[in-house]
């Protein structure tokens, strides 16, 4: 078929027809709109802790817990047989998980009143010792019945020798009701709550 343009009218050029075809198609597929929110989960602070009350005037530092690069994100790992490790849809971490495990365990400390102060590096503290934190697991674990993982190893170092004064790995488990995110998040968060908590008892106990 012959179409005629009017001389006066000027051409749109074919790219930016094809252009804004393919915006229409894309638009029409929903490909490029804003994707729906995760449900955002934080974890608890322990506010209870094991063993005798000890209180020590130690400052303590909490630098930025080293993770792997597969739980150095906000998004909640599940592992799966064979060691292979996934991520559950449609949750997050209300953080990246070692910064939001530096806050709550220097929250910890303060909960457990057994230190004169904790803090963050930059927060102006004469510091005694640091609480140095690997996060080796923190995830659900679904090769058998789903079960909440989490294993911290822990190095006090003394601050002015620079010697280990103690080193400790805490292993803890908790079993989810399912591998559901509801249930997921819950065994976390107790799993997580109790290593936390035992991490800052072992410290007390150990300056």
């Amino acid at each position: 078929m012959l179409v005629v343009v009017h001389p006066a009218r000027r051409m749109v050029p074919a790219a930016a027809l094809s252009l804004a075809f393919a915006l229409a198609g894309c638009s029409t597929l929903g490909i490029g709109a804003t994707p729906k929110p995760d449900a955002i989960f934080d974890l608890s602070v322990p506010t209870a802790f094991d063993g005798a009350a000890k209180r020590s005037s130690a400052q303590l530092l909490v630098p930025l817990p080293n993770a792997s690069d597969a739980l150095s994100t906000g998004r909640v790992a599940v592992r799966a047989a064979g060691g292979s490790i996934s991520y559950m849809p449609g949750v997050s971490w209300s953080d990246e998980l070692p910064p939001l495990m530096q806050t709550i365990m220097v929250r910890a400390f303060e909960n457990s009143g057994r230190v004169r102060a904790a803090g963050k590096p930059g927060e102006s503290l004469a510091i005694d010792d640091q609480v140095i934190v690997d996060i080796r697991a923190f995830e659900l674990d679904v090769t058998g019945s789903p079960a909440a993982h989490v294993t911290l190893g822990v190095k006090l170092l003394d601050e002015r020798t620079g010697k280990v004064r103690a080193t400790h790995v805490f292993d803890v488990s908790r079993p989810s009701a399912s591998d559901r995110p509801k249930d997921t998040i819950a065994a976390i968060d107790q799993a997580a709550s109790a290593a936390v908590s035992e991490v800052v008892a072992w410290t007390a106990s150990a300056l």
